[in-house]
């Protein structure tokens, strides 16, 4: 499938080079995050000298989304280290984010790399929902701090993905055949968490130093409506993000990695952990 003649209901993708089509990258950047994280035109028309790319989701003749990544290099073998990717607030839920991954994903065979890499924000359950069960990306890292603290005061942590392009899992989960875990249910839940009227109205203490190493398969619980959370209970949100990032620090470091989401409850989304094969 060729990314240069792919539409989707009036809508498609390509490589943007152009300098005046970045500089409308920075534009949507703006839009969508502010001025602090916006990547400059010059530095992504370096990374595209260098071997990364920037792709555009296209509306007629306005550029309505994107996804920029670069060349990275882990001391085995070179991959795509995938930056950013915004979505004009007019044209979200309309499946443009998933269509940029695939677009990325086959732009990046078709250049011999064999794995895309990003990070995203855990208490994200949609991008969380995007990355491991719609792509088929797997998490075994959490960095702490990755952009410092932000202007509210709280951490940026971040899960790390990796997309391996040509596994059997992503091609399952990119062709609509990705299965849940039915059987996570049964994993027992790292930190019990109780909501009413949409508000946490009780957190209760981790017993994982138990749990690791004692079940194939854990759950790790984040809120469904994080922004929220932060809005209206920012205390029990630092808390929820403190335990987090403990919890799936010692579950990486004890062998297990995010392979799917649940989401049985209408307020908590539940990453799913098991032990690496």
């Amino acid at each position: 499938m060729d990314m240069f003649t792919v539409r989707d209901e009036n809508i498609y993708y390509r490589l943007v080079t152009e300098a005046c089509e970045l500089r409308e990258i920075v534009e949507l950047q703006n839009l969508v995050w502010g001025p602090d994280p916006v990547t400059s035109m010059q530095q992504m028309s370096a990374a595209i000298l260098h071997g990364g790319s920037v792709i555009g989701a296209i509306s007629g003749d306005r550029l309505v989304g994107f996804c920029y990544g670069f060349i990275g290099y882990d001391g085995k073998e070179p991959y795509v280290g995938s930056h950013m990717m915004g979505i004009h607030p007019d044209y979200r839920n309309l499946g443009i984010g998933m269509r940029l991954k695939l677009e990325q994903r086959l732009w990046a065979l078709q250049s011999g790399y064999g794995k895309i890499v990003w990070t995203f924000d855990p208490f994200e359950s949609r991008n969380g929902y995007l990355n491991i069960c719609k792509l088929g990306g797997t998490v075994s890292a959490y960095i702490p701090e990755f952009y410092g603290i932000d202007a509210s005061g709280f951490p940026t942590d971040r899960f790390l993905v990796e997309w391996s392009l040509n596994s059997d899992h992503v091609i399952r989960a990119i062709n609509g055949q990705s299965k849940l875990v039915e059987h996570a249910s049964v994993y027992p839940r790292m930190l019990p968490v109780q909501y009413a009227d949409e508000k946490v109205i009780e957190m209760g203490e981790s017993d994982s130093p138990f749990l690791l190493g004692k079940s194939n398969g854990l759950r790790l619980p984040i809120p469904r409506a994080a922004a929220k959370l932060k809005q209206l209970q920012p205390e029990i949100y630092k808390v929820w993000q403190r335990q987090v990032r403990e919890l799936a620090t010692a579950s990486f470091a004890s062998g297990y990695q995010v392979v799917s989401c649940q989401q049985s409850d209408p307020d908590i989304q539940d990453y799913v952990l098991e032990i690496k094969r």
